[in-house]
């Protein structure tokens, strides 16, 4: 079977629907292919910041308000807490309100925002190979599909990935992070926690976190996978053992690997490019994925729209892609994602030698500036205020 479309889609998380959405609103023919069949579990933290409540509003036309009317946002708050170790190094009100979503509803829902925009939908079925000079995808099944345009958008292990020429993988694994997380029921937890926490200088360099939703709490755990690969769990059971879980054994722990700082800078080969946690945009300070997946495919989608309205020849449309889909990341992602990276290491650095005084002293600095570049309200870049 061989059938034609536009924009050949694989992975159909935020970034992939987000992408199918725009352009199938557009007008473009474009297929959508995931392995597994939504909604689908997915491990994540689950918070959503301010940076993108706007983005869906203004890609999607949905507030926040309409998100907790359709049960996609479960929880919010307006407040904060930071720890190293037992000590607090900042409780305050947020500049904007924390989001908190579970992402099997989360991703369900813009999954079908695009299907309803035209997007067809292939659920349960795997992409097996690309032939990236022939712009074809086989599935599983022995499918084989033709698009003009190839979008990966399958995740931190993208397949799509693994075909661009030159991409080294030794590289990629050095800056990824693993994470570790369990869900607990808030009737089971004696300290009434309703607003996200951090914790610092359980794990080197990482962070362990509690954030609530509903009806549950979600704890976790990330650090660099390089440094913490043979400990995390350790660390892990030392932290929830600090913060009052003493019955380890019968909790049940999630493990997965994030980009951590190892975006890359050109994430197109030919007529393929990749969005979200296939480039690894994800934020190396704290490791928030979700606004980056669903920028980066706005941004590949404004591209690629404009490559078919000005090019017909194959080379002309190929360099334009190549050329703007990098130049709209380094306006509008790659600064952020650098600048973040350098906190990181200077947050990071310190806290080995220092530990809690010198992250009290900056906490109590720089107050809210901190938590609003987080939010999108300030850039990472000196901490300036955004428009």
């Amino acid at each position: 079977m061989n059938r034609a479309y536009d924009v050949v889609i694989v992975g159909g998380g935020p970034a992939g629907s987000t992408a199918g959405y725009l352009l199938s609103k557009s007008g473009f023919k474009v297929l959508l292919i995931d392995k597994s069949t939504f909604p689908r579990h997915k491990l994540c933290g689950g918070c959503i910041t301010d940076k993108t409540v706007k983005l869906l509003e203004r890609v999607f036309g949905v507030t926040a308000d309409d998100l907790k009317k359709n049960g996609v946002i479960n929880f919010e708050s307006s407040r904060y807490e930071i720890f190293c170790k037992d000590k607090l190094l900042s409780k305050r009100d947020s500049p904007a309100p924390f989001y908190f979503v579970e992402r099997y509803i989360y991703d369900n829902f813009f999954l079908r925002k695009a299907q309803q925009a035209g997007t067809e939908v292939i659920e349960g079925e795997r992409c097996t190979s690309f032939d990236i000079s022939g712009s074809k995808v086989t599935t599983s099944t022995g499918r084989m599909f033709e698009a003009k345009v190839i979008i990966g958008a399958d995740g931190f292990n993208s397949i799509v990935r693994q075909s661009f020429t030159g991409f080294d993988q030794r590289k990629w694994n050095e800056n990824l992070a693993v994470a570790l997380e369990i869900f607990v029921n808030r009737c089971d937890v004696k300290r009434q926690i309703d607003c996200p926490t951090l914790f610092f200088d359980f794990i080197e360099f990482g962070y362990a976190w509690i954030f609530p939703n509903k009806d549950r709490l979600t704890i976790g755990m990330c650090g660099l996978n390089k440094i913490n690969r043979k400990t995390i769990l350790r660390s892990f059971n030392n932290f929830l053992t600090a913060v009052g879980f003493r019955d380890l054994e019968n909790l049940k722990s999630y493990g997965y690997y994030v980009p951590y700082g190892n975006f890359l800078l050109k994430p197109v080969y030919k007529n393929a490019l990749l969005l979200g946690d296939a480039a690894g945009f994800a934020d190396p300070l704290l490791g928030e994925g979700v606004f980056f997946s669903q920028r980066s495919a706005e941004l590949a989608s404004q591209v690629i729209m404009e490559a078919f309205e000005n090019y017909k020849n194959a080379e002309g449309f190929h360099s334009y892609i190549e050329t703007k889909y990098v130049d709209a990341l380094q306006k509008n992602i790659y600064e952020e994602l650098a600048y973040a990276n350098k906190i990181r290491n200077v947050i990071f650095l310190y806290l080995s030698k220092f530990r809690y005084y010198p992250l009290k002293i900056a906490m109590d600095l720089f107050g809210d500036k901190a938590i609003e570049a987080i939010h999108g309200i300030r850039s990472y870049r000196w901490l300036r205020k955004l428009q």
